[in-house]
């Protein structure tokens, strides 16, 4: 299993359980050949000192004990010519001697000359063979009654080879038993911690676009798992929501669109059926102001879709927004009082002008008698406020209308002209320009729509 997580995890985990293990007995065989070697580098010194210290002081020279120093093998004293003149056998005690060199223990001090003068001097056979690293040497010149001394302590460093031996042994059989030991557990312990995911997985497999209502199960821990169930859930929960509003935009779409094209129908079917009582140019007339209202539609419902598309900003161009809502005044059918300062946005012109058009529309559409535009700047924000004298927006409404195909109560009636998404246009258009649009109270009475869009 290649793509396995669980064997890259238990992979990864061993690899560096192994180099760690590789550098940490690298480490610890490295100390333990510096702590014993120098042990004997020690040992080897002191008994130096305690030798030219007492030849120093003319003291009788005894060989030391095996608890005080059980690594030097040799202690040679010299006079000045270079001569060995005593020699001291440390470290062991008499009665192993004879047999030490019966048994060749003592071939090791061979490739040191002086040892093995030294040896030879107390009839002991030497062989050589044995390299020069395998032995410790410490000197000391003193001067003494008799003459200037060199002492010399030869010391085998066999015993402290042989601890690092017996280390490396270890290391070789413990090593691998831990490797493989933290491998099994690390592939149980993942196994077991990787099973609800493969559950989250499976029951995701299941949830389609027909059952996005399902949930996958959720850990009763709130560990990183169970937070990464939560936000999978979350975001089942905006794609259901998404959906609910595609299948219900498609739905409002398709009733908006089949009302007049019902009633074109219905209209064409009567003057046919009746064609020397129908009038001609009336039905003319009340078939192109559907087609007026089916293209409003269709326009507003194109523009949705485009605006829903994820673009990258809102447009470089300079749009002088005063000129656009000039434009757009001069179709209101109602007494209109505006106040408009010249501001300049970053955005689209085309765009701009659908939103400045809604928001007259309505205000038209539910206003009385007038309307009042101002368009004014404050804090590098461009603000466009239109005012209406009609019955405006009760306030648990305010954020609803701006939802596509929301009508209230009173405008539901078709002759009012309105399908519900113009107010849904004003919002995503201003959202993509950077901008806001929120509905109060006007002070003529109805409702105040306020624009907000940063300034270029």
């Amino acid at each position: 299993m290649p793509g396995s997580l669980r064997l890259r995890i238990t992979l990864l985990a061993t690899l560096a359980l192994g180099t760690v293990l590789a550098v940490g007995s690298l480490v610890l065989v490295w100390a333990v050949e510096r702590t014993v070697v120098g042990e004997v580098r020690d040992a080897a010194g002191r008994e130096v000192d305690r030798v030219a210290d007492a030849l120093t002081a003319d003291e009788d020279l005894e060989p030391a004990g095996e608890s005080l120093n059980r690594h030097t093998v040799l202690v040679l004293i010299r006079d000045n010519t270079g001569r060995t003149v005593d020699i001291l056998v440390t470290g062991i005690p008499d009665s192993q001697l004879q047999h030490l060199a019966e048994s060749g223990r003592l071939d090791q001090l061979a490739p040191h000359v002086d040892a093995v003068e030294a040896a030879e001097g107390l009839g002991l056979h030497v062989e050589s063979g044995q390299s020069e690293d395998d032995l410790v040497v410490a000197s000391r010149r003193v001067a003494t009654p008799e003459g200037p001394r060199t002492v010399v302590a030869v010391s085998n460093l066999a015993p402290a080879t042989q601890s690092v031996d017996a280390t490396i042994r270890a290391l070789l059989v413990s090593a691998p038993l831990l490797l493989f030991f933290v491998a099994g557990l690390t592939w149980v312990v993942t196994g077991r911690a990787l099973r609800p995911v493969e559950q989250i997985r499976d029951q995701a497999d299941t949830i389609s676009h027909s059952n996005l209502g399902d949930r996958l199960p959720e850990a009763a821990s709130r560990d990183e798992l169970g937070r990464l169930t939560t936000t999978l859930n979350e975001m089942l929960e905006r794609l259901e929501a998404g959906a609910w509003r595609q299948r219900e935009f498609i739905s409002d779409a398709s009733h908006e669109l089949a009302t007049p094209l019902a009633a074109i129908r219905a209209e064409l079917e009567i003057a046919l059926a009746h064609p020397e009582r129908a009038d001609w140019p009336g039905v003319a007339e009340r078939l192109l102001s559907d087609h007026r209202r089916l293209e409003r539609l269709t326009a507003d419902l194109l523009t949705l879709a485009r605006l829903d598309e994820p673009l990258p900003d809102a447009g470089t161009d300079v749009v002088n927004l005063a000129e656009v809502v000039a434009i757009e005044l001069e179709s209101s059918s109602l007494e209109v009082e505006a106040d408009l300062k010249s501001v300049q946005v970053l955005g689209s012109a085309s765009y701009l002008a659908r939103l400045v058009h809604n928001l007259i529309d309505n205000a038209n559409r539910y206003g009385n008698y007038r309307i009042a535009v101002q368009l004014s700047e404050e804090d590098g924000v461009a603000v466009l406020t239109v005012d209406d004298d009609g019955a405006g927006v009760p306030e648990a409404d305010r954020d609803r209308i701006f939802d596509r195909f929301t009508r209230l109560d009173e405008s539901r009636a078709r002759s009012s002209g309105g399908v519900g998404i113009g107010l849904s246009l004003v919002r995503r258009v201003a959202d993509w320009h950077g901008g806001s649009v929120s509905v109060g109270d006007a002070a003529m009475g109805g409702a105040r729509f306020e624009v907000r869009i940063p300034l270029t």
